[in-house]
């Protein structure tokens, strides 16, 4: 239980025991609880809430101790509760009310017995299933009542508050009835007034630290919008540095909290070390349950030697070429091996040719690192080491080069190109050009997979803890799973037992990155950043106010595995080599949205974009754009449907772009039409897909008017299934008076017939789905030779088609510079392809791509995107129809 609050004012911890993660576990799996979402059991809570209307509009959820008592009732099935023996009723029935007592606190003006439902809720996600992102944006979607897609300064402080008093309830689990009898009334006492101040100024301090890093990034931005913030900007904070101001957020994954515990009936390992969840960088689920845990010091480690030994300076394709070269040469005078990427290499061999490797290409680093000074030849030693399973000492070199491309300089995206050629025996160069197509079979991957392990393994503090046994088991068992759902997946898509590359993108961004998140771990940025951000995280960690801090005493229990320092290298201080202990491998966990590239692309808010057309005080200037704070008026959501929608589109031009308006008539409209149809719940690929059946048989993909009209049919007929009723007789009229003006939006030189192509990409704005997966679907669609890359003018042709679409609902347009130029035909057509010259002309420039010939990848794209390019085209954001039609 917390320690008694009055012994120190200036701090409150809220300690978290080996038991009552013991209770917890025992709760939530025999009540049930763990296998029920967050939304499932808000939906639940809300049957027995009353709703009380308060000033300014704002709608508050009362749930009665009584009420809550039924509720819980619910929730938990009379199937498990039969189960239950008398001890665990008793113990489940006094925990549930001390979870309600903890939140009966004078927060607003209920009465005694009453709290605020959605706080409730918030708190109790913590024993729900879902990992820490899913339920983040749960409860942020919970407190947000009035569905504005934001929560005020005051709603923000309930989110970080109910989460605080939910881990202090947690504190608090006991195994025995007379001790949790005792907490019930020491909460019902005076004396808990210190515990719950403690809780408030815990959630007012870190709101604190979150306003004054969103401010600064308002302010670079030009913008203010300090009282509406939404989940992607809470969610950016926190993946940026927020996680060492809360690093008790980290608790809400169930699978990581709970896997604290350990087996408690083994004694301590020799080597256990106690770390709390703010040093867990990363956990990535693995087969049978298991997971990759990556430690911040793990990181900084790896960042240390890569860094010295200058790894960082090289791409892969740099190391290949001269190692590829030196070993067959060795090999051939030693053994008479011909020269193969797959062949087989010594030890001696294999360490000699990376020194000269090292030597010829590598840049040495600017500084040493604080590590210590690393030997070159322990490192590759060792490193070959941890491949030679067998201790043959013959080890594959693709196998060996595949593990090094995890250490090399270079985007995640050219690295998986790159080692996936490696097993097939193309030359890479030419795979890279998108000459030659790479394939792989079942062996083929389950080696591409394995070797990417091996290394991170070796990387990681974990494997102290585990015997050699263990992690060579950890290892293949995840190979082989992932390998099985790769070939499951080809041909269930395509009918073949051989994968080609742009099969194994489709695999992964359908799925395949929760399957294998660990794969992001080849963005070295990930490893990189850690050191960048020590001194804002320990600035952050500095304070006077009254806090909480949670700390979890832990307990693993595995025989101590010689890891990552012995087998990557051997750092000479003082000529010792410090003794780390491991940690135990904790059960699988979902993979966190936050740590994967794409959603970083979803996490861009709507709002830093897109302006509302305003005349009344709130407004600000920043140049000739015009900002305005959501919250200023009395009902933002009554200000956003009355204003129009506006957005910038920058050009060469002297006058530097366009301000298009879309008025909130045409947005109502658009509402209409999307949500009667359907066409807001359907996936853009199922809608591309009839469109483009319909060219299939026409010239160039070249549809008519008619073909058009009946592509269209085609796509109503499939998504009014979705609705209940029929359309009315008015909005047949409108739906066709609108698909007359979208087909003569893309007919623009009045042909009479549109490319089938442009119109599938355009028509994904209308459909249902992230932004990022629209923006996938349509790259692969134009990806018409399958290589995974986009030459200059398919970006441009990218680009154009969704300005179309957008362009096609807007009224009316002005110049940047003020001066008006109204919406002609000429106009249109001019702003779309010099908008879509310019925003291709950034995309390319922003990575020294300058030759016409020169192509990119949707991860070249994502990430010019996430790194300033939607200050460049920020109207990618209505590609989310939640956020401005539905």
């Amino acid at each position: 239980p917390p320690s008694d609050p009055t012994a120190d004012r200036g701090s409150f911890h809220i300690n978290i025991s080996e038991e009552n993660l013991l209770m917890l576990s025992n709760l939530v799996r025999r009540t049930g609880l763990a296998q029920l979402s967050p939304q499932e059991v808000d939906i639940a809570m809300m049957k027995y809430t009353r709703r009380e209307r308060r000033k300014h509009g704002e709608d508050l959820f009362v749930i009665s101790r009584d009420q809550f008592g039924k509720f819980i009732r619910e929730i938990i099935p009379r199937e498990a509760s039969k189960q239950f023996d008398r001890t665990e009723s008793e113990n489940f029935s006094n925990y549930f009310t001390n979870f309600f007592t903890c939140f009966d606190y004078n927060w607003s003006d209920l009465k005694k017995d009453e709290v605020n439902a959605k706080e409730l809720m918030v708190g109790f996600s913590f024993l729900c299933a879902g990992n820490k992102s899913a339920k983040l944006a749960a409860a942020f979607d919970i407190l947000d009542v009035a569905n504005n897609g934001y929560l005020t300064q005051k709603g923000l402080m309930q989110y970080l508050r109910s989460y605080l008093t939910m881990l202090a309830g947690i504190s608090l689990l006991s195994s025995t009835k007379k001790i949790t009898t005792q907490i019930r009334k020491r909460l019902l006492s005076p004396r808990r007034h210190d515990a719950f101040l403690a809780v408030q100024n815990g959630a007012h301090w870190t709101l604190g630290h979150f306003l004054r890093a969103f401010e600064v990034e308002m302010q670079q931005e030009g913008m203010k919008r300090n009282n509406a913030v939404t989940f992607e900007d809470f969610a950016k904070w926190y993946t940026e540095g927020g996680y060492v101001v809360a690093p008790w957020l980290e608790l809400l994954d169930l699978n990581k909290f709970l896997s604290l515990i350990g087996e408690s009936s083994r004694p301590s390992p020799r080597h256990a070390y106690d770390k709390t969840i703010a040093d867990i960088l990363f956990t990535f689920p693995l087969a049978n349950n298991q997971s990759l845990v990556v430690l911040r010091e793990d990181a900084k480690y790896v960042c240390s030697v890569v860094t010295e030994l200058g790894l960082l300076s090289l791409t892969s394709e740099e190391i290949w070429e001269t190692l590829c070269s030196d070993v067959a040469a060795s090999m051939k005078k030693r053994s008479n091996t011909q020269k193969s990427i797959s062949m087989e290499v010594d030890q001696d061999t294999f360490v000699e040719c990376m020194l000269r490797v090292m030597k010829r290409k590598a840049r040495a680093p600017k500084e040493k690192s604080s590590e210590g000074t690393f030997s070159p030849k322990e490192v590759f030693k060792n490193f070959f080491l941890s491949f030679d399973i067998e201790q043959s000492n013959r080890v594959a070199l693709n196998q060996l080069m595949c593990g090094l491309t995890l250490l090399c300089g270079g985007k995640k995206s050219s690295k998986l190109v790159f080692a996936f050629g490696l097993f097939d025996g193309h030359d890479t160069k030419e795979v890279k050009n998108g000459r030659k197509k790479p394939s792989m079979g079942r062996e083929d991957f389950v080696n591409f997979f394995r070797s990417f392990l091996i290394v991170m393994f070796s990387c990681c503090n974990q494997s102290l803890d585990l015997s050699g046994d263990a992690v060579s088991q950890y290892i293949a068992d995840t190979a082989h799973s992932i390998t099985k759902d790769v070939m499951a997946f080809q041909w269930r898509t395509k009918k073949l037992d051989r994968v080609k590359f742009e099969n194994f993108s489709e695999w992964y961004n359908e799925g395949g990155f929760e399957t294998a998140p660990w794969l992001e771990l080849l963005d070295l940025n990930k490893w990189v950043l850690i050191d960048r951000k020590e001194q804002s995280d320990s600035s952050a960690k500095q304070s006077n106010s009254p806090t909480l801090a949670a700390t979890v005493t832990e307990a693993s229990a595995q025989s101590p595995y010689q890891g990552f320092r012995d087998l990557i290298s051997t750092p000479k201080v003082g000529g010792e080599t410090s003794d780390v202990g491991g940690r135990n491998c904790p059960p699988a966990s979902d993979v966190d949205i936050f740590d994967l590239d794409m959603d970083d692309v979803d996490a861009v808010a709507m709002d830093l974009m897109l302006q509302q057309e305003v005349t009344d005080d709130s407004v600000e200037q920043n140049g000739n754009l015009t900002y305005v704070n959501p919250v200023s008026t009395s009902s933002p959501s009554h200000s956003m449907a009355q204003n129009a929608l506006k957005f910038h589109l920058l050009t060469n031009n002297a006058h530097h772009g366009y301000m298009i308006s879309i008025e909130p008539s045409h947005v109502n409209l658009l509402k209409r039409l999307v949500t009667e149809t359907g066409l807001c719940q359907t996936d853009a690929s199922t809608v591309c897909n009839f469109i483009l059946g319909e060219a299939k048989s026409c010239e160039d993909s070249k549809i008519t008017k008619k073909s058009f009209d009946t592509a269209m049919n085609n796509v109503f007929s499939h998504t009014t299934r979705s609705v209940s009723s029929t359309l009315s007789k008015s909005t047949q009229l409108e739906l066709s008076e609108f698909l007359d003006k979208l087909f003569g939006a893309f007919d623009w030189a009045n042909a009479g017939f549109i490319n089938a192509l442009d119109l599938a990409c355009g028509i994904t704005v209308l459909c249902g789905g992230r932004k990022s997966d629209k923006l996938e679907h349509v790259f692969e669609i134009l990806d018409e030779d399958k290589d995974s890359l986009l030459s200059r003018q398919e970006i441009t042709r990218f680009i154009r088609s969704f300005l179309i679409t957008l362009t096609s609902v807007s009224s009316s347009f002005t110049l940047l510079d003020g001066n008006p130029c109204g919406k002609t035909e000429s106009t249109i057509s001019t702003a779309i392809e010099t908008g879509s010259e310019w925003a291709t002309s950034q995309v390319f420039d922003s990575m020294k791509q300058k030759s016409a010939t020169a192509c990119i990848c949707f991860d070249d794209f994502g990430e010019w995107y996430t790194k300033g390019g939607y200050q460049s085209i920020p109207w990618l954001e209505l590609l989310d129809l939640r956020k401005w039609v539905v």
